[in-house]
């Protein structure tokens, strides 16, 4: 193998690598955004509701749901780029 082909073979593994992480960054940003959206709202529908039972559960299951989602997405994240040698 010659050296411009190695130097070729290195620029398409880079081209490679750098569409694949913006794919995963894409992929999971939109994730992170779906999440967010689905905590607000149900923490705006908590606050437009009148039975309280209901706007306690729907505000506190926004929490949850959107926190949660958008935490398990960053630990998601964090793990294929620590498999993938990116971090």
């Amino acid at each position: 193998m010659t050296l411009e082909e190695r130097a070729l073979e290195l620029e398409q593994i880079e081209r490679d690598d750098r569409a694949d992480r913006r794919a995963a960054f894409l992929r999971d940003g939109a994730e992170y955004l779906l999440w967010f959206v689905s905590g607000l709202l149900l923490m705006g529908w908590s606050f437009h509701t009148t039975d309280t039972r209901y706007a306690e559960l729907a505000f506190w299951g926004g929490m949850l749901v959107g926190d949660g989602g958008m935490l398990l997405v960053l630990v998601r994240r964090h793990r294929r780029a620590v498999h993938k040698g990116w971090v």
